[in-house]
């Protein structure tokens, strides 16, 4: 039902103002003289555990709507995830999942050079990683841990945002929500990591020139009747051609600790314009899940053009079993 509302939708603004269209790669078509975007992205992996099958998959399709005015700006996103995904050397069969659940719909209203507003279901504001979704715009195809199984990625409800702009360039988000997640209007399994009916949470960052550092702690209700409470701090150096990233969390309940710690260090370098070579180091305890890994990852990113990137990776883990060799070619159109 989604995936034809919005589709219809697409071609309905096309239809409207094709005569008007205006394109220009990574930034989406204009539709008219509106204040109205249309694009989206994709993600094409292969990838292949350590003596396993090798499987090719159509990871991410998203389609776009946004824009923005003098104070307000606005985005509408559906994606599906895994929409196709072929496994050689395997007798499983090919899947395919055809309907796109709404990742982020929201309105950001900017009162003054201070302060904003927003309203809907969008990133939570937590780290660096998760507040860039798209997997073109990152270092490696493959998200830190941390990103997976400390906080939720995504909240529905509102976010306060308080930017100082003077030369700490210090900001502050207050995120609040009260209700299930957005996307539960129309599917039972939420486009979310948790399925959460309730959370809070503040983060605080700081900026002196090359160096910033982010801190952040909250509490999320799961629909399941189980609650959790998180602290995480990260840090990054950042010069035109070097990068130091790291991060650390911790996550627990009411009976203790539920993920000790969970962290990674990584270092990027720009070799050529279009050419960068990366290096991460993770570790983490997830006692929920009774998993405990340690591993390295070794990445190249090849981009070509801005929203245009082919990327490989290798890991190396605690668990032979668990390395994995990964291929991408992602855009942003």
């Amino acid at each position: 039902m989604l995936r034809r509302f919005s589709l219809f939708f697409l071609l309905f603004s096309v239809s409207m103002y094709g005569q008007g269209l205006k394109y220009q790669l990574g930034q989406g078509v204009q539709l008219g003289n509106l204040p109205l975007y249309m694009g989206g992205y994709f993600s094409l992996e292969y990838s292949q555990f350590q003596g396993g099958p090798r499987t090719l998959t159509l990871d991410e399709l998203a389609l776009m709507l946004y824009g923005e005015t003098d104070t307000f700006s606005y985005l509408m996103e559906v994606e599906a995830d895994n929409v196709y995904s072929e496994v050689f050397g395997d007798e499983a069969s090919d899947v395919k999942q055809e309907d796109f659940h709404i990742e982020r719909m929201y309105v950001n209203k900017e009162f003054n050079e201070h302060y904003a507003l927003m309203l809907g279901k969008y990133n939570s504001p937590i780290g660096f990683w998760n507040r860039i979704p798209i997997n073109v715009l990152r270092d490696t195809s493959s998200n830190p841990v941390l990103t997976h199984i400390l906080f939720p990625n995504f909240t529905t409800g509102a976010d306060l945002h308080y930017q100082s702009g003077n030369s700490y360039d210090a900001a502050f988000d207050l995120m609040l929500q009260g209700t299930e997640d957005l996307d539960k209007l129309f599917y039972d399994d939420p486009y979310n990591n948790f399925d959460i009916d309730a959370q809070a949470g503040a983060g605080l960052s700081f900026r002196k020139d090359a160096v910033k550092y982010q801190f952040n702690a909250g509490y999320f209700h799961l629909v399941s009747d189980e609650e959790y409470y998180y602290l995480l701090g990260a840090f990054q150096y950042e010069t035109e051609a070097f990068k130091v990233q790291a991060s650390l969390g911790t996550q627990f309940n009411g009976d203790g600790s539920t993920v000790p710690y969970v962290g990674y260090l990584q270092g990027s370098y720009l070799i050529a314009e279009e050419h960068e070579a990366i290096l991460r180091v993770e570790a983490y305890d997830d006692r929920l899940q009774h998993t405990k890994d340690s591993f390295v990852v070794m990445g190249y990113t090849y981009r070509p053009l801005f929203p245009v990137a082919f990327k490989a990776e290798y890991q190396w883990h605690s668990k032979e079993d668990e390395n994995r060799f990964l291929l991408s070619v992602s855009a942003l159109f």
